[in-house]
Protein backbone atom coordinates (compact mmCIF):
# COMPACT_ATOMS: atom_id res chain seq x y z
CA UNK A 1 0.00 0.00 0.00
CA UNK A 2 1.37 3.42 -0.96
CA UNK A 3 1.99 5.87 1.87
CA UNK A 4 -0.21 8.99 1.87
CA UNK A 5 1.73 12.10 0.83
CA UNK A 6 -1.07 14.65 1.21
CA UNK A 7 -1.08 16.64 4.47
CA UNK A 8 -3.59 15.52 7.06
CA UNK A 9 -4.69 18.00 9.73
CA UNK A 10 -7.70 15.98 10.93
CA UNK A 11 -6.40 15.30 14.45
CA UNK A 12 -5.53 18.91 15.21
CA UNK A 13 -8.67 20.39 13.65
CA UNK A 14 -10.86 17.97 15.58
CA UNK A 15 -9.25 19.16 18.79
CA UNK A 16 -9.58 22.84 17.82
CA UNK A 17 -13.22 22.48 16.84
CA UNK A 18 -14.03 20.76 20.12
CA UNK A 19 -12.24 23.37 22.19
CA UNK A 20 -13.74 26.27 20.24
CA UNK A 21 -17.27 24.90 20.75
CA UNK A 22 -17.18 25.19 24.55
CA UNK A 23 -20.25 27.01 25.86
CA UNK A 24 -20.49 26.98 29.66
CA UNK A 25 -18.55 23.72 29.59
CA UNK A 26 -17.94 22.34 33.06
CA UNK A 27 -14.36 22.24 34.35
CA UNK A 28 -12.83 21.20 37.68
CA UNK A 29 -10.12 23.46 39.11
CA UNK A 30 -7.47 21.92 41.40
CA UNK A 31 -7.73 22.99 45.04
CA UNK A 32 -10.94 24.93 44.39
CA UNK A 33 -14.26 23.52 45.61
CA UNK A 34 -16.54 25.91 43.76
CA UNK A 35 -18.24 25.45 40.41
CA UNK A 36 -16.55 26.52 37.19
CA UNK A 37 -17.22 26.57 33.47
CA UNK A 38 -15.41 27.78 30.38
CA UNK A 39 -16.90 29.57 27.36
CA UNK A 40 -15.47 30.72 24.03
CA UNK A 41 -17.15 33.99 23.04
CA UNK A 42 -16.06 36.80 20.70
CA UNK A 43 -12.75 35.07 19.98
CA UNK A 44 -11.83 34.92 23.67
CA UNK A 45 -12.02 32.20 26.33
CA UNK A 46 -13.75 33.16 29.58
CA UNK A 47 -13.47 31.14 32.78
CA UNK A 48 -16.32 31.68 35.21
CA UNK A 49 -15.85 30.46 38.80
CA UNK A 50 -18.37 30.57 41.64
CA UNK A 51 -16.82 30.06 45.07
CA UNK A 52 -13.60 30.91 46.92
CA UNK A 53 -10.94 31.21 44.23
CA UNK A 54 -7.36 30.26 45.10
CA UNK A 55 -5.13 32.75 43.29
CA UNK A 56 -1.81 31.62 41.82
CA UNK A 57 1.51 33.49 42.15
CA UNK A 58 2.65 32.25 38.71
CA UNK A 59 -0.67 33.12 36.99
CA UNK A 60 -1.28 29.42 36.21
CA UNK A 61 -3.96 27.07 37.51
CA UNK A 62 -4.47 23.37 36.89
CA UNK A 63 -7.85 22.10 35.74
CA UNK A 64 -9.62 19.06 34.31
CA UNK A 65 -12.03 19.03 31.38
CA UNK A 66 -13.76 15.76 30.52
CA UNK A 67 -11.12 13.83 32.52
CA UNK A 68 -8.25 15.46 30.59
CA UNK A 69 -5.69 17.60 32.45
CA UNK A 70 -5.02 21.20 31.34
CA UNK A 71 -3.24 24.28 32.62
CA UNK A 72 -4.71 27.75 32.20
CA UNK A 73 -2.72 30.96 32.32
CA UNK A 74 -4.07 34.46 32.90
CA UNK A 75 -2.87 37.68 34.47
CA UNK A 76 -6.24 37.62 36.27
CA UNK A 77 -5.14 34.61 38.33
CA UNK A 78 -2.54 36.59 40.29
CA UNK A 79 -3.95 37.79 43.59
CA UNK A 80 -4.40 41.58 43.68
CA UNK A 81 -2.26 43.25 46.34
CA UNK A 82 -5.27 44.95 47.93
CA UNK A 83 -8.02 42.42 47.25
CA UNK A 84 -10.19 42.68 50.34
CA UNK A 85 -12.46 39.95 48.90
CA UNK A 86 -9.76 37.22 48.66
CA UNK A 87 -11.12 34.14 50.60
CA UNK A 88 -14.67 35.41 50.11
CA UNK A 89 -17.04 33.26 48.08
CA UNK A 90 -18.02 35.12 44.91
CA UNK A 91 -18.51 34.70 41.20
CA UNK A 92 -15.44 35.71 39.18
CA UNK A 93 -14.89 35.89 35.43
CA UNK A 94 -11.34 35.53 34.10
CA UNK A 95 -9.92 36.14 30.61
CA UNK A 96 -7.79 33.17 29.52
CA UNK A 97 -4.47 34.10 27.87
CA UNK A 98 -3.03 30.59 27.39
CA UNK A 99 -4.14 26.98 27.62
CA UNK A 100 -1.69 24.05 27.92
CA UNK A 101 -2.51 20.42 27.23
CA UNK A 102 0.40 18.07 27.91
CA UNK A 103 4.08 18.89 27.40
CA UNK A 104 5.06 20.67 24.18
CA UNK A 105 8.47 21.89 25.36
CA UNK A 106 10.42 18.98 23.90
CA UNK A 107 12.40 19.08 20.65
CA UNK A 108 9.75 18.05 18.16
CA UNK A 109 7.78 18.71 15.00
CA UNK A 110 5.20 21.46 15.56
CA UNK A 111 2.13 22.73 13.78
CA UNK A 112 0.88 26.28 14.40
CA UNK A 113 -2.75 26.97 13.46
CA UNK A 114 -4.19 30.43 12.84
CA UNK A 115 -7.80 31.24 12.00
CA UNK A 116 -7.80 32.66 8.48
CA UNK A 117 -10.05 35.70 8.16
CA UNK A 118 -8.47 36.99 4.95
CA UNK A 119 -11.67 36.06 3.06
CA UNK A 120 -9.47 35.05 0.13
CA UNK A 121 -9.18 31.65 -1.49
CA UNK A 122 -5.91 30.41 -2.97
CA UNK A 123 -4.15 33.32 -1.31
CA UNK A 124 -0.67 32.28 -2.49
CA UNK A 125 -1.61 31.86 -6.15
CA UNK A 126 -0.28 34.53 -8.55
CA UNK A 127 2.02 35.79 -5.78
CA UNK A 128 4.26 33.03 -4.42
CA UNK A 129 5.79 29.85 -5.76
CA UNK A 130 3.86 26.97 -4.21
CA UNK A 131 5.27 23.60 -3.25
CA UNK A 132 5.29 20.56 -5.50
CA UNK A 133 5.26 16.96 -4.33
CA UNK A 134 8.95 16.13 -3.84
CA UNK A 135 8.24 12.46 -3.03
CA UNK A 136 9.69 12.87 0.48
CA UNK A 137 7.71 15.43 2.46
CA UNK A 138 3.94 15.62 2.62
CA UNK A 139 2.46 18.49 0.67
CA UNK A 140 -0.79 20.42 0.12
CA UNK A 141 -2.50 22.21 -2.73
CA UNK A 142 -2.07 25.70 -1.23
CA UNK A 143 1.32 25.46 0.40
CA UNK A 144 4.59 27.43 0.32
CA UNK A 145 7.76 25.59 1.35
CA UNK A 146 10.48 27.92 2.59
CA UNK A 147 13.57 27.74 4.72
CA UNK A 148 14.64 29.88 7.66
CA UNK A 149 18.40 29.68 8.17
CA UNK A 150 18.26 26.54 6.00
CA UNK A 151 15.60 24.85 8.16
CA UNK A 152 12.54 23.86 6.13
CA UNK A 153 9.03 25.05 6.92
CA UNK A 154 5.65 24.69 5.21
CA UNK A 155 2.95 27.36 5.32
CA UNK A 156 -0.45 26.11 4.21
CA UNK A 157 -3.81 27.74 3.66
CA UNK A 158 -6.18 24.91 4.52
CA UNK A 159 -9.95 24.84 4.00
CA UNK A 160 -12.06 22.68 6.31
CA UNK A 161 -15.82 22.76 5.90
CA UNK A 162 -16.79 26.44 6.09
CA UNK A 163 -13.60 27.53 7.86
CA UNK A 164 -10.10 28.35 6.70
CA UNK A 165 -6.80 28.11 8.55
CA UNK A 166 -3.17 29.09 8.10
CA UNK A 167 -0.82 26.35 9.26
CA UNK A 168 2.93 26.80 9.81
CA UNK A 169 4.90 23.61 10.45
CA UNK A 170 8.56 22.70 10.72
CA UNK A 171 9.82 19.77 8.65
CA UNK A 172 12.89 19.26 10.84
CA UNK A 173 13.01 18.79 14.62
CA UNK A 174 13.49 21.93 16.71
CA UNK A 175 12.82 23.38 20.14
CA UNK A 176 9.55 25.19 20.76
CA UNK A 177 11.36 28.49 21.31
CA UNK A 178 13.17 28.27 17.98
CA UNK A 179 10.01 27.20 16.18
CA UNK A 180 8.06 30.16 17.56
CA UNK A 181 10.71 32.68 16.51
CA UNK A 182 11.04 31.18 13.04
CA UNK A 183 7.25 31.00 12.65
CA UNK A 184 6.88 34.66 13.60
CA UNK A 185 9.39 35.61 10.90
CA UNK A 186 7.37 33.51 8.42
CA UNK A 187 4.17 35.27 9.50
CA UNK A 188 5.67 38.69 8.79
CA UNK A 189 7.51 37.69 5.62
CA UNK A 190 4.69 35.90 3.86
CA UNK A 191 2.25 38.44 5.31
CA UNK A 192 4.02 41.27 3.47
CA UNK A 193 4.32 39.30 0.22
CA UNK A 194 0.64 38.32 0.02
CA UNK A 195 -0.85 41.34 1.80
CA UNK A 196 -2.25 39.35 4.74
CA UNK A 197 -0.62 38.40 8.05
CA UNK A 198 -2.57 36.06 10.35
CA UNK A 199 -2.81 36.91 14.03
CA UNK A 200 -5.17 37.27 16.98
CA UNK A 201 -4.92 33.74 18.41
CA UNK A 202 -3.34 30.42 17.56
CA UNK A 203 -2.82 26.81 18.57
CA UNK A 204 0.60 25.11 18.55
CA UNK A 205 0.44 21.31 18.39
CA UNK A 206 3.02 18.65 19.07
CA UNK A 207 1.23 15.38 18.51
CA UNK A 208 -1.89 15.37 20.72
CA UNK A 209 -0.51 18.08 23.02
CA UNK A 210 -1.01 21.78 22.35
CA UNK A 211 -0.75 25.38 23.53
CA UNK A 212 -3.51 27.87 22.85
CA UNK A 213 -2.45 31.53 22.91
CA UNK A 214 -4.38 34.77 22.73
CA UNK A 215 -2.07 37.14 20.84
CA UNK A 216 -1.75 40.89 21.32
CA UNK A 217 -1.39 41.59 17.58
CA UNK A 218 -4.49 41.02 15.48
CA UNK A 219 -4.37 39.85 11.88
CA UNK A 220 -3.23 42.51 9.42
CA UNK A 221 -4.64 42.98 5.92
CA UNK A 222 -2.75 45.38 3.63
CA UNK A 223 -4.24 47.34 0.74
CA UNK A 224 -1.01 46.60 -1.17
CA UNK A 225 1.08 43.57 -2.09
CA UNK A 226 4.24 43.74 -4.23
CA UNK A 227 3.86 41.12 -6.99
CA UNK A 228 1.28 39.31 -9.10
CA UNK A 229 1.71 36.93 -12.02
CA UNK A 230 -1.80 37.73 -13.29
CA UNK A 231 -2.00 41.17 -15.00
CA UNK A 232 -5.75 40.79 -15.50
CA UNK A 233 -6.34 40.85 -11.73
CA UNK A 234 -5.15 44.46 -11.68
CA UNK A 235 -6.15 45.47 -15.20
CA UNK A 236 -9.53 43.80 -15.61
CA UNK A 237 -10.88 46.90 -17.38
CA UNK A 238 -7.78 47.38 -19.58
CA UNK A 239 -7.55 43.97 -21.25
CA UNK A 240 -5.34 45.19 -24.11
CA UNK A 241 -2.76 46.52 -21.65
CA UNK A 242 -2.98 43.34 -19.58
CA UNK A 243 -2.37 41.30 -22.73
CA UNK A 244 0.97 43.07 -23.19
CA UNK A 245 2.13 41.80 -19.78
CA UNK A 246 0.83 38.27 -20.23
CA UNK A 247 3.53 35.64 -19.59
CA UNK A 248 5.99 38.32 -18.44
CA UNK A 249 4.85 38.51 -14.83
CA UNK A 250 5.98 35.75 -12.48
CA UNK A 251 5.42 34.63 -8.90
CA UNK A 252 8.13 35.21 -6.30
CA UNK A 253 10.51 32.20 -6.27
CA UNK A 254 10.91 30.18 -3.09
CA UNK A 255 14.60 31.12 -2.84
CA UNK A 256 13.69 34.80 -2.67
CA UNK A 257 10.93 34.15 -0.11
CA UNK A 258 13.38 32.19 2.06
CA UNK A 259 16.07 34.89 1.82
CA UNK A 260 13.55 37.54 2.81
CA UNK A 261 12.20 35.59 5.79
CA UNK A 262 15.71 34.73 6.99
CA UNK A 263 16.63 38.43 6.95
CA UNK A 264 13.58 39.16 9.10
CA UNK A 265 14.56 36.37 11.50
CA UNK A 266 18.18 37.50 11.85
CA UNK A 267 17.85 41.30 11.82
CA UNK A 268 15.63 42.89 14.47
CA UNK A 269 15.69 46.33 12.80
CA UNK A 270 14.56 44.80 9.51
CA UNK A 271 11.87 42.80 11.31
CA UNK A 272 10.46 45.91 12.99
CA UNK A 273 10.45 47.81 9.68
CA UNK A 274 8.41 45.05 8.00
CA UNK A 275 5.82 44.81 10.77
CA UNK A 276 5.58 48.62 10.85
CA UNK A 277 4.98 48.57 7.10
CA UNK A 278 2.24 45.95 7.49
CA UNK A 279 0.53 47.80 10.33
CA UNK A 280 0.26 51.16 8.57
CA UNK A 281 -0.86 49.45 5.32
CA UNK A 282 -3.55 47.71 7.37
CA UNK A 283 -4.80 51.00 8.83
CA UNK A 284 -5.27 52.43 5.31
CA UNK A 285 -4.82 55.97 6.66
CA UNK A 286 -4.43 58.39 3.74
CA UNK A 287 -2.61 60.88 5.98
CA UNK A 288 -0.40 58.42 7.89
CA UNK A 289 0.88 56.24 5.06
CA UNK A 290 3.18 58.72 3.23
CA UNK A 291 4.88 59.80 6.45
CA UNK A 292 5.36 56.31 7.85
CA UNK A 293 6.48 54.92 4.48
CA UNK A 294 9.09 57.70 4.32
CA UNK A 295 10.36 56.71 7.78
CA UNK A 296 10.51 53.03 6.74
CA UNK A 297 12.36 53.98 3.54
CA UNK A 298 15.00 55.74 5.61
CA UNK A 299 15.22 52.75 7.96
CA UNK A 300 15.65 50.30 5.08
CA UNK A 301 18.28 52.53 3.51
CA UNK A 302 20.30 52.29 6.74
CA UNK A 303 19.79 48.53 6.97
CA UNK A 304 20.40 47.57 3.33
CA UNK A 305 23.17 49.98 2.33
CA UNK A 306 26.65 48.49 2.29
CA UNK A 307 28.82 51.04 4.07
CA UNK A 308 31.54 52.59 1.92
CA UNK A 309 34.40 54.93 2.75
CA UNK A 310 35.46 55.54 -0.84
CA UNK A 311 35.51 58.72 -2.89
CA UNK A 312 33.77 58.28 -6.23
CA UNK A 313 34.41 60.48 -9.24
CA UNK A 314 31.29 60.40 -11.43
CA UNK A 315 32.96 61.56 -14.67
CA UNK A 316 36.48 60.24 -14.85
CA UNK A 317 37.23 61.42 -18.38
CA UNK A 318 37.84 65.20 -18.22
CA UNK A 319 37.33 65.58 -21.97
CA UNK A 320 33.83 64.10 -21.73
CA UNK A 321 33.01 66.39 -18.82
CA UNK A 322 34.21 69.49 -20.70
CA UNK A 323 31.99 68.54 -23.64
CA UNK A 324 28.99 68.07 -21.32
CA UNK A 325 29.70 71.36 -19.58
CA UNK A 326 29.97 73.16 -22.91
CA UNK A 327 26.62 71.75 -24.08
CA UNK A 328 24.87 72.71 -20.85
CA UNK A 329 26.31 76.23 -20.92
CA UNK A 330 25.05 76.60 -24.45
CA UNK A 331 21.55 75.86 -23.19
CA UNK A 332 21.96 78.47 -20.44
CA UNK A 333 23.16 80.99 -23.05
CA UNK A 334 19.93 80.39 -24.96
CA UNK A 335 17.70 81.18 -21.97
CA UNK A 336 19.94 83.72 -20.15
CA UNK A 337 17.77 86.74 -20.91
CA UNK A 338 14.61 84.96 -19.81
CA UNK A 339 15.84 83.48 -16.51
CA UNK A 340 17.73 86.55 -15.28
CA UNK A 341 21.29 87.13 -14.16
CA UNK A 342 20.93 85.67 -10.66
CA UNK A 343 19.54 82.35 -11.91
CA UNK A 344 22.12 82.25 -14.71
CA UNK A 345 25.04 82.55 -12.28
CA UNK A 346 23.69 79.85 -9.97
CA UNK A 347 22.99 77.43 -12.84
CA UNK A 348 26.54 77.84 -14.18
CA UNK A 349 27.97 77.14 -10.71
CA UNK A 350 25.94 73.97 -10.52
CA UNK A 351 27.21 72.90 -13.94
CA UNK A 352 30.81 73.36 -12.81
CA UNK A 353 30.13 71.23 -9.75
CA UNK A 354 28.72 68.28 -11.65
CA UNK A 355 32.10 66.58 -11.80
CA UNK A 356 32.73 66.92 -8.06
CA UNK A 357 33.68 63.64 -6.41
CA UNK A 358 31.23 61.95 -4.02
CA UNK A 359 32.57 61.12 -0.57
CA UNK A 360 30.51 58.13 0.56
CA UNK A 361 31.33 58.89 4.21
CA UNK A 362 29.74 62.35 3.92
CA UNK A 363 26.57 61.85 1.96
CA UNK A 364 23.59 64.17 2.27
CA UNK A 365 20.31 62.71 3.55
CA UNK A 366 18.95 62.73 0.00
CA UNK A 367 22.00 60.83 -1.26
CA UNK A 368 21.73 58.29 1.58
CA UNK A 369 18.13 57.50 0.61
CA UNK A 370 19.18 56.85 -2.98
CA UNK A 371 22.33 54.87 -2.17
CA UNK A 372 20.68 51.43 -1.65
CA UNK A 373 18.91 51.78 -5.02
CA UNK A 374 22.24 52.59 -6.67
CA UNK A 375 23.98 49.65 -4.99
CA UNK A 376 21.21 47.23 -5.98
CA UNK A 377 21.14 48.71 -9.51
CA UNK A 378 17.48 49.74 -9.26
CA UNK A 379 16.88 52.49 -11.77
CA UNK A 380 14.93 55.45 -10.39
CA UNK A 381 12.55 57.31 -12.68
CA UNK A 382 11.72 61.00 -12.40
CA UNK A 383 8.55 60.03 -10.48
CA UNK A 384 10.58 57.82 -8.13
CA UNK A 385 13.00 60.66 -7.42
CA UNK A 386 10.10 62.99 -6.68
CA UNK A 387 8.56 60.44 -4.31
CA UNK A 388 11.79 60.09 -2.36
CA UNK A 389 11.80 63.86 -1.95
CA UNK A 390 8.35 63.65 -0.32
CA UNK A 391 10.35 62.99 2.83
CA UNK A 392 11.58 66.58 2.87
CA UNK A 393 8.02 67.93 2.72
CA UNK A 394 6.92 65.68 5.56
CA UNK A 395 9.90 66.44 7.82
CA UNK A 396 9.33 70.15 7.36
CA UNK A 397 5.72 69.92 8.48
CA UNK A 398 4.08 69.94 5.05
CA UNK A 399 2.01 66.86 5.84
CA UNK A 400 -0.36 67.29 2.91
CA UNK A 401 2.49 68.16 0.49
CA UNK A 402 0.59 71.21 -0.77
CA UNK A 403 3.56 73.23 -2.06
CA UNK A 404 1.43 76.36 -1.61
CA UNK A 405 -1.12 74.99 -4.07
CA UNK A 406 -4.76 75.18 -3.05
CA UNK A 407 -6.45 71.79 -3.45
CA UNK A 408 -9.85 70.31 -2.70
CA UNK A 409 -10.18 67.52 -0.13
CA UNK A 410 -10.54 64.97 -2.91
CA UNK A 411 -7.41 66.28 -4.68
CA UNK A 412 -5.48 66.10 -1.41
CA UNK A 413 -6.61 62.50 -0.83
CA UNK A 414 -5.63 61.53 -4.39
CA UNK A 415 -2.21 63.16 -3.93
CA UNK A 416 -1.66 61.33 -0.63
CA UNK A 417 -2.78 58.00 -2.08
CA UNK A 418 -0.47 58.45 -5.05
CA UNK A 419 2.44 59.31 -2.74
CA UNK A 420 1.69 56.30 -0.54
CA UNK A 421 1.48 53.95 -3.51
CA UNK A 422 4.70 55.28 -5.03
CA UNK A 423 6.61 54.95 -1.76
CA UNK A 424 5.23 51.44 -1.18
CA UNK A 425 6.39 50.44 -4.66
CA UNK A 426 9.88 51.80 -3.92
CA UNK A 427 9.95 49.86 -0.65
CA UNK A 428 8.87 46.70 -2.48
CA UNK A 429 11.68 47.13 -4.99
CA UNK A 430 14.29 47.50 -2.24
CA UNK A 431 12.99 44.57 -0.18
CA UNK A 432 12.64 42.15 -3.08
CA UNK A 433 15.83 43.10 -4.92
CA UNK A 434 17.80 42.81 -1.69
CA UNK A 435 16.38 39.28 -1.32
CA UNK A 436 17.55 38.24 -4.79
CA UNK A 437 14.41 38.92 -6.84
CA UNK A 438 14.55 39.79 -10.53
CA UNK A 439 11.28 40.51 -12.28
CA UNK A 440 8.26 42.80 -12.28
CA UNK A 441 6.67 44.53 -9.30
CA UNK A 442 3.28 46.23 -9.25
CA UNK A 443 3.59 50.00 -9.66
CA UNK A 444 0.64 50.83 -7.42
CA UNK A 445 1.04 54.56 -8.07
CA UNK A 446 -0.02 54.16 -11.70
CA UNK A 447 -3.43 52.94 -10.57
CA UNK A 448 -3.97 56.25 -8.73
CA UNK A 449 -2.82 58.37 -11.68
CA UNK A 450 -3.59 56.56 -14.92
CA UNK A 451 -2.71 59.67 -16.93
CA UNK A 452 0.94 59.45 -15.93
CA UNK A 453 3.52 58.04 -18.35
CA UNK A 454 4.56 55.36 -15.85
CA UNK A 455 4.12 51.65 -16.45
CA UNK A 456 1.63 49.53 -14.48
CA UNK A 457 4.37 46.99 -13.77
CA UNK A 458 8.06 47.86 -13.44
CA UNK A 459 10.98 45.48 -13.80
CA UNK A 460 13.88 45.34 -11.38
Amino acid sequence: MKSIKIKNFTQELSCIEKFESFKKHKIIIDNCEGKAHITKAKKEFKLVYDGVFKYSPDNIIKATIDDVDYKFQSIDFKEPSNDIFANVSAQNTFDIDKVYKGDVNKVALFRMFFFDNSKRTNVFHTKLETVKNDGINTWAFDCVRTSVNQNKYDTTQYKNKDKSYFVIENLELSSLEKFEKDAYAIQKGIGFLIGYMPGGQNYIFSGENFIYRRLARKSLKSIFHPVTSNPYSKLHKEKNIADSYYDKLKVIPVEVISNFITQIRNNEDFSVAIIFLMEVSHLKSVVSMPGVFSVILESLANIITIKQDTIEKLIKDETIFENIKCDLNTVIDKYANEIGENAEIKFRRKINGLSNSINHKRLTNAEKLRQPFDQLKIKLSYEDEAAIDFRNDLLHGNILMNNETTRTSKEIDNKMLYASAKLYTLLSKLILKNSGYNGYVINHAKFYNKNSKEEYFEII
